[in-house]
């Protein structure tokens, strides 16, 4: 563990393992009541132990490194930060008890926290870096472009069910004529009918 890194850089290295994905302060807010604040940010991101990039309405998007990642599972080994809440010192007691667990069934925390989530939210990261806003729609091609190393039938699935659940909106693009073959290898039927297209959110 860098002895630089202060507590607020520590405790966000910990909300961005259990978070598993990119996450934005919103989602960390929404989620665990926690978010990173600029310090620990450009700590973090100095150390080379997240990347920041700026999303919708200028949100900034944080993913652990590989480093990160390795850091962020010595972090549980170590001792917890001094004056932290009982709810942390808890939290930290919980996760320690999961490292060792893990290290003796020979995982990583990563493999660990990775759970069926993490495709879904790639999939808003995806769409958030390709659209100028919520709302606007946005070519499947480009958006599978984003998610080569997902097989297309595990992101075909993925999307059927956020589009049943009303997450995400998948749309045929109405000017059929001039679409590419690449748009349309690219669409997902439902209901008998090719989609093209997706959007999130409202504008």
């Amino acid at each position: 563990m860098p002895k630089e890194l202060g507590t607020a850089a520590r405790q966000a290295l910990v909300a961005l393992m259990v978070h598993v994905k990119v996450a934005s302060n919103p989602e960390l807010r929404s989620r665990y009541r926690f978010t990173i604040t600029r310090e620990a940010r450009e700590e973090l991101e100095k150390a080379g132990l997240i990347t920041v990039r700026k999303g919708l309405r200028n949100a900034n998007f944080h993913e652990l490194t590989d480093e990160g990642w390795a850091v962020a599972e010595r972090e549980l080994t170590s001792p917890p930060p001094a004056g932290l809440t009982a709810p942390w010192l808890l939290h930290y007691a919980t996760l320690r008890h999961i490292a060792r667990l893990s290290a003796r069934a020979g995982y990583r925390l990563a493999d660990v926290y990775a759970g069926p989530d993490g495709v879904e939210e790639r999939i808003r990261e995806a769409y958030s870096g390709l659209a100028k806003q919520g709302g606007d729609l946005v070519s499947l091609a480009a958006l599978r472009a984003k998610l080569t190393d997902v097989p297309r039938a595990e992101l075909d699935r993925i999307l059927h069910e956020m589009d049943r659940r009303r997450e995400i909106h998948l749309d045929p693009d109405p000017n059929r004529k001039a679409l590419t073959d690449r748009a349309k290898e690219a669409a997902i039927a439902i209901g008998g009918e090719d989609k093209h297209l997706i959007s999130i959110g409202r504008p």
